[in-house]
């Protein structure tokens, strides 16, 4: 049997929560022209070197499911939420609605918070990591510092409100973890070849959005859609 002092100094000790917004991340990082690594991203946020372990929970919205012009994304975008599943995340979904005009809408926001307040229940966790730059978040994360929740925020900081910044713990700003990650686009270069072992991996545990989307919230080709 090992002696307390001997281990338990770099044992994981936090129990952690990270809710992810996967579309205002997506957008974070391809505004810096850069792709994401999401196991980097959750390594990060959950970081066992720090004393802390717990959950990371991604949120997706989904192109609608009863028109056909959206299948070849929502398709894509199932294939992501597999792999992220495959690889340990917890992932939501939500079905999007078209709003008339060729594009369409799926919102999270209000299932990510109403989850943030029962997950935090059930789970009681030390620390509530959010993930979005969303000002909406301002309340939740408000309320549960009443409850004794350490709440951070992990976004590009220089996107982050006043408002959000002052109702937070903390804000961790994602820059520089972005700039360790490839470039999304590389003049006169296709895209990043993969490994085979799953759509859009690379042996990293990458996941390649796909390069030719613009950069776009919403839209008939999601234009956060996954190769």
């Amino acid at each position: 049997m090992h002696s307390p002092s001997q281990y338990d100094s770099v044992l994981p000790t936090t129990r952690t929560l990270a809710l992810i917004d996967e579309s205002a991340l997506l957008a974070a990082a391809r505004a810096c022209n850069r792709s994401l690594d999401w196991l980097a991203i959750r390594k990060f946020l959950i970081d066992e070197s720090m004393g802390r372990y717990g959950e990371a929970a991604v949120y997706v919205g989904l192109p609608p499911s009863s028109h056909a012009e959206y299948q070849e994304q929502r398709s894509k975008k199932l294939r992501f939420c597999h792999w992220l599943k495959t690889h340990g995340f917890m992932v939501m979904t939500r079905d999007g609605a078209p709003t008339g005009d060729g594009y369409y809408k799926a919102s999270i926001n209000l299932m990510m918070a109403v989850d943030g307040m029962e997950l935090c229940g059930e789970f009681k966790p030390q620390v509530l990591m959010l993930v979005t730059a969303d000002p909406d978040f301002g309340h939740l994360a408000l309320t549960l510092r009443k409850k004794g929740v350490r709440v951070e925020l992990a976004a590009i900081e220089q996107n982050v409100s006043s408002d959000l910044k002052g109702s937070v713990n903390h804000v961790i700003d994602l820059r520089p973890l972005f700039n360790k990650f490839e470039n999304l686009r590389n003049e006169g270069s296709g895209p990043a070849p993969t490994n085979g072992s799953a759509p859009g991996t690379l042996p990293s545990g990458r996941y390649i959005p796909d390069v030719e989307d613009e950069l776009e919230d919403l839209g008939p080709a999601d234009h956060q859609g996954y190769s």
